[in-house]
């Protein structure tokens, strides 16, 4: 066979090859969702994250002219889609194999260590609000401890949540200048609460004190919290505070047993699960606290307040306050969202003006736990709302 015969119908193979190819690329959806030739084939696990449900679009004639039925039907379908799962785990890895990519919001450091940018801009003081402006919440929050101290025997506490940024500083990319930083809220808060004599207790400090002892991971590779075991040690040391302040004996967390896993739990790798990759990402090692609940408990259970971030959900749903806390204890999530330690309707929903002075009135403690990178809205407007509540209350009287 002459040579440019040959040569065409080798181009012609390879043209109608690429063709036949991308053909059945855009006939794979269609197969998958309507028929059962591909069954068991592009499976993926069901991507992790929260996507608002998207309902089918209602037809109308007014919906079709302006073009919001097909907007939102098309939003519907690509939702829906039993391929989706597969179509963007692969895609995803494919930006992260290629291109390093992972998500607009996560960064890869050294040794394979995942980070929110966020919490690193804070780490850089980008979010820093101003010394007069923390010097003024501080001096709120003061007035509003002392209040419920004298007035109801409450005390008020600041948690400040480990930063993984700041734990794990060494782990970071090279491309973020942690050299020229002026203030930060973290740094600039502690001042302030310090000198207005709030109770604090600074666990981003405590943990990088325990760096280089624990033998546990308190920060892990994939997770952007504290890790669960990191987690309950707050959750006692919180309780045990309490209970120094009421001079009462509190109940303990049993820490006699303890197992390590790479296999992870609940937060542990919340970054991971959340960036929907098709293969996983390297491992990690991992401590927890096996039966740490004991059945004999004392009698004093304090009430606690919890107001805060999501590092709170490490403490709430490892059941710390449902067994050691007392019965009108609650969670005040961003000082939004009310969760009871009962599961009553009162769960998932959203806090009244006129429930707020009577919810704290029923503490014995209120915590505002909050990780560095919030501290740009301590407390979520809890000081604010307290202090215009108590306070103009008074002036009223």
């Amino acid at each position: 066979m002459p040579y440019v015969v040959q040569k065409k119908m080798t181009t012609k193979i390879i043209k109608y090859g690429c063709l036949l190819a991308m053909l059945f690329l855009l006939l794979v959806p269609f197969l998958k969702q309507h028929t059962n030739i591909l069954h068991g084939k592009f499976e993926a696990d069901e991507l992790k994250g929260y996507f608002p449900p998207v309902d089918s679009a209602q037809f109308s004639l007014t919906h079709w002219m302006d073009g919001s039925y097909q907007k939102k039907q098309e939003e519907f379908l690509k939702r829906n889609l039993k391929i989706r799962p597969y179509a963007v785990r692969v895609n995803n890895q494919l930006h992260y194999d290629a291109l390093g990519e992972i998500r607009r919001t996560i960064v890869e450091g050294k040794d394979g260590y995942l980070f929110e940018v966020g919490y690193i801009h804070a780490l850089q003081g980008k979010d820093f609000l101003g010394t007069q402006k923390i010097k003024e919440q501080s001096e709120k929050l003061q007035a509003v401890a002392e209040y419920l101290k004298k007035e109801n025997d409450i005390d008020l506490i600041v948690a400040i949540a480990m930063d993984k940024a700041r734990y794990l500083k060494e782990k970071l990319p090279p491309q973020y200048d942690l050299e020229n930083v002026d203030s930060t809220n973290y740094e600039t808060y502690l001042e302030f609460l310090q000198k207005d004599k709030i109770h604090v207790l600074d666990f981003n400090q405590y943990f990088l004190n325990q760096k280089e002892t624990t033998e546990h991971a308190l920060a892990t590779k994939q997770g952007v919290h504290w890790s669960l075991f990191g987690g309950l040690t707050a959750a006692d040391s919180i309780l045990n505070y309490i209970g120094k302040l009421k001079g009462k004996d509190v109940n303990q967390l049993d820490k006699s047993e303890i197992t390590k896993t790479t296999i992870p739990r609940k937060e542990d790798n919340d970054i991971g699960k959340s960036i929907n990759m098709y293969y996983p990402l390297e491992t990690d090692t991992f401590s927890y606290y096996e039966h740490y609940l004991f059945e004999n408990k004392k009698p004093y259970r304090p009430n606690i307040a919890l107001v805060g971030d999501s590092f709170c959900w490490t403490i709430w749903g490892q059941d710390i306050p449902h067994h050691y806390w007392g019965d009108s204890t609650l969670f005040l999530y961003y000082y939004n969202q009310v969760w009871d330690t009962k599961w009553t309707e009162l769960s998932g929903t959203n806090i009244k003006k006129e429930q707020k002075i009577d919810f704290a009135k029923r503490q014995d403690a209120i915590v505002l736990l909050y990780t560095p990178m919030n501290m740009n809205n301590l407390g979520s407007d809890f000081i604010d709302d307290m202090y215009d509540l108590i306070f103009s209350k008074k002036e009223n009287e």
